[in-house]
Protein backbone atom coordinates (compact mmCIF):
# COMPACT_ATOMS: atom_id res chain seq x y z
CA UNK A 1 0.00 0.00 0.00
CA UNK A 2 1.63 3.19 -0.91
CA UNK A 3 0.81 6.56 0.73
CA UNK A 4 -1.12 9.01 -1.52
CA UNK A 5 0.26 12.23 -2.57
CA UNK A 6 0.11 15.18 -0.96
CA UNK A 7 1.22 16.71 2.20
CA UNK A 8 3.47 14.71 4.10
CA UNK A 9 1.39 12.63 6.46
CA UNK A 10 1.34 13.56 10.13
CA UNK A 11 2.24 10.55 13.31
CA UNK A 12 -1.40 9.74 13.53
CA UNK A 13 -1.97 9.34 9.70
CA UNK A 14 1.00 7.57 9.26
CA UNK A 15 0.21 5.15 12.19
CA UNK A 16 -3.21 4.02 10.97
CA UNK A 17 -1.52 4.03 7.34
CA UNK A 18 0.50 1.52 8.59
CA UNK A 19 -1.66 -0.29 10.58
CA UNK A 20 -4.30 -0.79 7.44
CA UNK A 21 -1.12 -2.24 5.74
CA UNK A 22 -0.89 -5.18 8.47
CA UNK A 23 -4.60 -5.87 8.57
CA UNK A 24 -5.33 -3.27 11.53
CA UNK A 25 -8.29 -1.20 12.06
CA UNK A 26 -7.09 0.66 14.85
CA UNK A 27 -10.10 2.46 17.09
CA UNK A 28 -9.60 6.37 17.60
CA UNK A 29 -9.38 5.45 21.56
CA UNK A 30 -6.12 3.61 20.63
CA UNK A 31 -4.48 6.29 17.42
CA UNK A 32 -5.12 9.05 20.83
CA UNK A 33 -3.16 6.47 23.12
CA UNK A 34 -0.26 6.09 20.76
CA UNK A 35 -0.11 9.84 20.10
CA UNK A 36 0.42 10.34 23.82
CA UNK A 37 2.98 7.49 23.86
CA UNK A 38 4.74 9.25 21.23
CA UNK A 39 4.80 12.55 22.82
CA UNK A 40 6.13 11.25 25.94
CA UNK A 41 8.71 9.24 24.36
CA UNK A 42 9.91 12.55 22.76
CA UNK A 43 9.42 14.74 25.77
CA UNK A 44 11.54 11.78 27.78
CA UNK A 45 14.25 11.65 24.97
CA UNK A 46 15.60 15.17 25.59
CA UNK A 47 17.04 13.79 29.02
CA UNK A 48 16.81 10.84 28.86
CA UNK A 49 18.20 8.30 26.03
CA UNK A 50 15.32 5.91 25.52
CA UNK A 51 15.82 5.25 21.87
CA UNK A 52 18.05 5.49 18.95
CA UNK A 53 14.60 6.73 17.52
CA UNK A 54 14.45 10.99 17.72
CA UNK A 55 11.76 11.89 15.18
CA UNK A 56 8.26 11.19 15.27
CA UNK A 57 7.79 9.53 12.20
CA UNK A 58 10.88 6.97 12.67
CA UNK A 59 9.33 6.27 16.26
CA UNK A 60 5.88 5.50 13.92
CA UNK A 61 7.58 3.41 11.45
CA UNK A 62 10.24 1.63 13.64
CA UNK A 63 8.75 1.71 16.92
CA UNK A 64 4.93 1.61 16.47
CA UNK A 65 4.34 -0.09 13.78
CA UNK A 66 7.44 -2.97 13.76
CA UNK A 67 6.44 -3.80 17.06
CA UNK A 68 2.14 -4.16 15.81
CA UNK A 69 3.84 -6.68 12.94
CA UNK A 70 3.77 -8.82 15.37
CA UNK A 71 0.65 -9.18 16.12
CA UNK A 72 -0.40 -11.66 13.38
CA UNK A 73 1.51 -14.07 14.78
CA UNK A 74 0.73 -13.72 18.39
CA UNK A 75 -2.48 -16.31 18.91
CA UNK A 76 -5.47 -15.57 20.16
CA UNK A 77 -5.22 -17.41 23.64
CA UNK A 78 -2.30 -16.14 24.40
CA UNK A 79 -2.20 -14.57 28.09
CA UNK A 80 0.69 -13.88 29.62
CA UNK A 81 3.75 -12.05 27.92
CA UNK A 82 6.46 -10.66 28.40
CA UNK A 83 9.19 -8.17 26.60
CA UNK A 84 12.87 -8.25 27.52
CA UNK A 85 14.99 -5.51 27.23
CA UNK A 86 11.77 -3.69 26.54
CA UNK A 87 13.56 0.19 26.65
CA UNK A 88 10.64 2.27 25.53
CA UNK A 89 8.70 0.24 25.66
CA UNK A 90 9.07 -1.83 21.81
CA UNK A 91 7.48 -4.31 21.10
CA UNK A 92 5.66 -4.88 23.94
CA UNK A 93 3.75 -1.72 25.14
CA UNK A 94 2.97 -0.77 21.35
CA UNK A 95 1.40 -4.60 21.56
CA UNK A 96 -0.36 -4.63 24.75
CA UNK A 97 -2.35 -1.16 23.42
CA UNK A 98 -4.36 -3.50 21.00
CA UNK A 99 -4.43 -6.51 22.24
CA UNK A 100 -5.27 -5.44 26.29
CA UNK A 101 -6.26 -8.78 27.13
CA UNK A 102 -2.44 -9.98 27.90
CA UNK A 103 -0.70 -9.59 30.90
CA UNK A 104 2.75 -8.01 29.78
CA UNK A 105 5.91 -8.17 32.02
CA UNK A 106 8.50 -5.46 31.11
CA UNK A 107 12.09 -6.08 31.85
CA UNK A 108 14.68 -3.56 31.64
CA UNK A 109 17.53 -3.42 33.23
CA UNK A 110 18.35 0.55 33.46
CA UNK A 111 16.94 2.53 35.85
CA UNK A 112 15.93 5.39 33.88
CA UNK A 113 14.26 3.47 31.04
CA UNK A 114 12.27 1.38 33.31
CA UNK A 115 10.61 4.43 35.81
CA UNK A 116 10.17 5.83 31.72
CA UNK A 117 8.12 2.66 31.24
CA UNK A 118 6.19 2.88 34.76
CA UNK A 119 5.33 6.46 33.74
CA UNK A 120 4.22 5.32 30.26
CA UNK A 121 2.31 2.73 31.82
CA UNK A 122 0.26 4.92 34.44
CA UNK A 123 0.01 7.82 31.98
CA UNK A 124 -2.13 5.28 29.62
CA UNK A 125 -4.15 3.77 32.35
CA UNK A 126 -2.70 0.45 31.45
CA UNK A 127 -4.21 -2.99 33.64
CA UNK A 128 -1.83 -5.82 33.94
CA UNK A 129 1.87 -4.70 33.03
CA UNK A 130 4.21 -5.08 35.35
CA UNK A 131 7.64 -3.48 34.98
CA UNK A 132 10.92 -5.42 36.52
CA UNK A 133 14.28 -3.50 36.67
CA UNK A 134 16.38 -6.72 36.95
CA UNK A 135 18.34 -8.17 34.49
CA UNK A 136 16.87 -11.24 32.51
CA UNK A 137 19.68 -13.31 33.67
CA UNK A 138 18.78 -12.53 37.27
CA UNK A 139 15.58 -13.10 36.57
CA UNK A 140 15.94 -16.31 35.45
CA UNK A 141 16.70 -17.35 38.70
CA UNK A 142 13.13 -16.90 39.88
CA UNK A 143 11.24 -20.46 40.19
CA UNK A 144 7.70 -17.78 39.80
CA UNK A 145 9.02 -16.62 36.57
CA UNK A 146 10.44 -19.45 35.02
CA UNK A 147 7.74 -21.45 32.40
CA UNK A 148 5.11 -18.83 33.35
CA UNK A 149 4.80 -17.34 29.80
CA UNK A 150 2.58 -17.86 26.96
CA UNK A 151 4.81 -15.57 24.54
CA UNK A 152 8.12 -13.57 24.56
CA UNK A 153 9.94 -10.99 22.68
CA UNK A 154 13.45 -9.50 22.99
CA UNK A 155 13.63 -7.27 20.25
CA UNK A 156 16.98 -5.12 20.51
CA UNK A 157 18.98 -7.25 23.27
CA UNK A 158 21.23 -9.38 21.12
CA UNK A 159 21.62 -11.56 18.26
CA UNK A 160 18.72 -14.07 17.88
CA UNK A 161 20.21 -17.02 19.10
CA UNK A 162 21.26 -14.87 22.45
CA UNK A 163 17.77 -14.29 22.39
CA UNK A 164 16.62 -17.45 22.13
CA UNK A 165 19.16 -18.45 25.27
CA UNK A 166 17.37 -16.15 27.28
CA UNK A 167 13.93 -15.93 26.71
CA UNK A 168 13.44 -19.86 26.86
CA UNK A 169 13.87 -20.38 30.40
CA UNK A 170 10.80 -18.03 30.97
CA UNK A 171 8.24 -19.65 28.00
CA UNK A 172 5.62 -22.70 28.96
CA UNK A 173 6.41 -25.75 26.86
CA UNK A 174 4.33 -24.95 23.53
CA UNK A 175 5.19 -21.19 24.36
CA UNK A 176 6.28 -18.92 21.33
CA UNK A 177 9.23 -16.97 20.81
CA UNK A 178 8.85 -14.15 18.31
CA UNK A 179 11.66 -12.51 16.49
CA UNK A 180 12.44 -9.81 14.47
CA UNK A 181 14.82 -9.55 12.11
CA UNK A 182 16.31 -7.55 9.20
CA UNK A 183 16.49 -7.59 5.43
CA UNK A 184 17.82 -10.70 3.37
CA UNK A 185 17.70 -14.47 4.42
CA UNK A 186 17.62 -15.44 7.77
CA UNK A 187 21.20 -16.86 8.44
CA UNK A 188 21.08 -19.95 8.30
CA UNK A 189 23.74 -20.78 11.26
CA UNK A 190 21.78 -18.30 13.39
CA UNK A 191 18.55 -20.54 13.23
CA UNK A 192 20.26 -23.68 13.22
CA UNK A 193 21.43 -22.49 17.04
CA UNK A 194 18.04 -20.88 17.71
CA UNK A 195 16.67 -24.82 17.22
CA UNK A 196 19.40 -26.09 18.37
CA UNK A 197 18.72 -24.25 22.00
CA UNK A 198 14.68 -26.09 21.41
CA UNK A 199 12.83 -23.95 19.51
CA UNK A 200 11.04 -25.70 16.17
CA UNK A 201 10.01 -23.36 13.31
CA UNK A 202 6.14 -22.50 13.49
CA UNK A 203 5.87 -19.30 11.09
CA UNK A 204 7.47 -16.58 8.42
CA UNK A 205 5.84 -13.12 8.37
CA UNK A 206 7.27 -10.46 5.99
CA UNK A 207 6.81 -7.38 6.42
CA UNK A 208 4.72 -4.92 4.38
CA UNK A 209 7.87 -3.07 2.18
CA UNK A 210 5.05 0.08 3.25
CA UNK A 211 5.92 -0.03 6.53
CA UNK A 212 9.81 1.80 5.15
CA UNK A 213 11.66 -1.00 6.52
CA UNK A 214 11.94 -3.45 3.19
CA UNK A 215 12.82 -7.03 4.10
CA UNK A 216 12.02 -7.32 7.67
CA UNK A 217 10.44 -10.20 9.11
CA UNK A 218 9.16 -11.56 11.68
CA UNK A 219 9.89 -15.53 12.76
CA UNK A 220 7.47 -17.57 15.43
CA UNK A 221 9.31 -20.22 17.36
CA UNK A 222 7.91 -22.91 19.27
CA UNK A 223 9.29 -24.29 22.75
CA UNK A 224 9.46 -27.72 22.66
CA UNK A 225 9.40 -29.67 25.30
Amino acid sequence: MKLPHGPRPGPDDLLVTGALALGLHLTPSQVAAFRTYLQEITRWSARVNLTALREPEDIVRAGFLDSLACLPLIPPDARRALDIGSGAGFPGLALKLVRPDLSFTLVEASRKKATFLQHIVRQLGLATVRVIRRRAEELAGDPEEVGAYDLALARAVAPPPEQGRLVRPFLRPGGLFLVQVGAGAVDAGALERLLGLGFEMVRELALPPSLGRPGRQVLALRRAG
